[in-house]
């Protein structure tokens, strides 16, 4: 590994991310770049990747999941969830990785949050949602899946048949469950008039919008910030990157700088 290697962050939009500031502080003292690519359709994303000589690139919304069927290959876990949050070059080919499952499964193991035999609740249908359900479902979760969109929930997924709701009976099945991730990035009406209680675990995806927060705090229900699910994605992403760990100690910094 030389540390002229570039990479990279790809979606749109992308100009709040802090993977940036967070590469930077994982590698103080390396001269890799970490750029900013916008695009909002995989095509170009691949386009700007391979023009632009990249090593590797993380992938956010909206590409984690059409820019999938691009990508010569696709990790396991990747194949299981249908996203991908990071994309490798080795020789000549594209490799699809998924990361984001991990980012799940640690910010509840941190919490010392158990979801086994538990009923829990995910709120969307996106390429992170995804990668939450595998998470739960591997742990032994039952899952509630709910979007506004009933119809793009993939079901059966992973081998499992989730409990699809549309978001009008949310609220009725709400007290039953334990946990509840929300990967909406912005606060919707289907969602804000939620009512939690102060048993439930809530984990918002989204570190920049905090959909949740303010309902779940209100409640006393214990709160999980996205910044948590986004340090523990990044950490085994920018170690396949770069084949080096990553300084956490620095990377918590730069999320918690008081």
């Amino acid at each position: 590994m030389t540390s002229t290697m570039r990479f990279g962050i790809c979606g749109h939009p992308i100009t709040h991310t802090l993977s940036p500031r967070l590469f930077a502080a994982a590698y103080p003292q390396s001269d890799y770049s970490y750029e900013l690519l916008p695009a909002s359709n995989p095509e170009k994303a691949i386009r700007l990747f391979i023009e632009n000589g990249f090593t590797g690139i993380n992938v956010t919304s909206p590409l984690k999941t059409s820019i999938v069927p691009l990508i010569h290959r696709k990790t396991p876990q990747c194949t299981a969830i249908g996203a991908c949050n990071l994309i490798l070059k080795q020789e000549d080919t594209l490799v699809a990785h998924n990361t984001d499952y991990i980012g799940v499964a640690q910010s509840l193991t941190e919490a010392k949050i158990s979801v086994k035999n538990t009923i829990c609740l995910l709120l969307g249908a996106g390429g992170a949602a995804k990668a939450a359900a595998y998470t739960l479902l591997q742990s032994g979760a039952t899952l509630l899946w709910a979007n506004r969109t009933p119809a793009h929930i993939p079901n059966p997924f992973h081998g499992h048949t989730p409990i699809i709701l549309p978001f009008e009976e949310v609220a009725n099945h709400l007290p039953a469950c334990a946990t509840i991730i929300n990967t909406l990035p912005q606060p919707i009406p289907d969602t804000q008039n939620l009512r939690f209680t102060s048993k439930q675990t809530i984990l918002d995806a989204s570190y920049s919008s905090r959909p949740l927060e303010q309902q779940a705090r209100l409640a006393g229900a214990r709160y999980i910030c996205g910044t948590r699910w986004l340090l523990y994605q990044a950490i085994p992403s920018f170690t396949a990157m770069t084949g080096i760990a990553p300084n956490i100690r620095n990377m918590e910094t730069c999320l918690y700088p008081n």
